[in-house]
């Protein structure tokens, strides 16, 4: 992975020179708080920046898709079948629908 560069929150307020060096070095940055890792800073420059915001959303969603993953299989949801599935999404449906109907009613 590399060596890492860690700054404290504090140090970040004080160190803009520092932070662009380090940055310019190494590319990266782990920002922490209280000694554990709190922000990821990363260099970019203007011509990569919408491609670096696309990368970053793609690593968000499938960490959040291996989060899904994990969670439906130590919860046995992992081998459901096709019509399972779909029958718990008409379920989930058919309540919301009631429950909005209830709160109109109101």
């Amino acid at each position: 992975m590399g060596s890492m560069n860690f700054l404290s929150f504090g140090e970040l307020r004080t160190s803009t020179d520092t932070i662009s060096d380090m940055l310019t070095d190494n590319g990266k940055i782990i920002v922490t708080n209280n000694g554990k890792p709190a922000a990821f800073m990363v260099a970019i420059d203007e011509s990569s920046l919408e491609e670096t915001l696309n990368d970053w959303q793609q690593i968000r969603t499938m960490r959040s898709l291996r989060r899904l993953q994990e969670h439906a299989e130590q919860n046995g949801l992992a081998e459901m079948t096709l019509n399972e599935i779909n029958a718990e999404i008409a379920e989930t449906r058919k309540e919301r629908q009631e429950r909005n109907a209830q709160w109109e009613a109101r």
